[in-house]
């Protein structure tokens, strides 16, 4: 007999806006190839931890759980032409790394920092 699935979608996730990932994902704002590539490399992940981080495989197979639901959503929204690849070529592009690496290295300082500080809205 198959378990029913749990899922878990955890509100530290949220942005300001109230939305998760997966919102995002779902409403096209990233490449859906990439979005699709990292719920399915997430579940694979939780999948191999379940039961080696902890004794207890429940949480890790919920999580898999979790992203496979997400990975069923996405293939199908990306099926019938909701989601699109859009982007997908900023994403792979190595010739403007080295200004994007630098960018996102100094936002995540910021965020370090807002965080450490107390400016950061949670």
């Amino acid at each position: 007999m198959r378990k029913v699935t749990e899922t878990i979608r955890p509100k530290y996730y949220v942005d300001r806006r109230g939305h998760d990932l997966f919102y995002e994902f779902e409403q096209g704002n990233y490449p859906a190839i990439l979005a699709i590539g990292f719920c399915y490399l997430t579940m694979m992940k939780y999948e191999r931890r379940a039961g080696k981080k902890t004794a207890d495989p429940t949480e890790d197979l919920k999580k898999a759980r979790t992203y496979f639901a997400e990975y069923e959503t996405l293939l199908r929204k990306r099926a019938e032409g909701e989601i699109h690849d859009q982007g997908i070529d900023l994403a792979l592009n190595y010739e403007d790394f080295k200004k994007r690496k630098e960018i996102y290295l100094k936002r995540l300082d910021r965020i370090e920092e807002d965080i450490k500080s107390g400016r950061a809205k949670r």
